[in-house]
């Protein structure tokens, strides 16, 4: 049986999507009020055919750290959408692990959010994504 204690500061994140809910669960990061990332504990679900974290649910890691950092990087809710995504596997990540994923927003425009995410099992860099997020103006002309 794998390790079911959150690590220190994380608490249960809904994400209120149908994906999220196969994907997860995910734990939101709060230090002093202040989101400062995410975090998912590694399932046999979440595993290959090979028996390692798959590279889509990292991918799918590292994108939900980037929403959640753009929307609390802004002071009015926004929306976007992600415009590109790549990421730089380094190491496996196994059934258990805590995956966790922090973001840098590089630059943030009118139009475009450009970022990078670091995604970590304890000190490990285990990947390293990088994203640009296309801005969608939701009011009506």
């Amino acid at each position: 049986m794998t390790d079911q204690t959150l690590p220190e500061h994380y608490r249960p994140l809904n994400r209120f999507s149908s994906f999220s809910d196969l994907t997860g669960p995910f734990y939101e990061k709060v230090v002093d009020g202040r989101h400062i990332g995410i975090g998912i504990r590694v399932e046999e679900s979440h595993l290959n055919k090979v028996g390692v974290a798959h590279g889509g649910l990292i991918m799918t890691v590292a994108d939900n750290a980037f929403g959640d950092a753009i929307l609390n990087a802004n002071e009015e809710p926004v929306s976007f959408v992600t415009m590109s995504l790549t990421c730089e596997f380094m190491s496996a990540v196994h059934a258990g692990d805590w995956l966790e994923a922090t973001v840098d927003i590089q630059r943030k425009g009118k139009r475009v959010v450009f970022a990078n995410c670091d995604l970590r099992v304890g000190d490990k860099k285990v990947a390293f994504a990088t994203a640009l997020f296309s801005m969608i103006n939701t009011t009506k002309a």
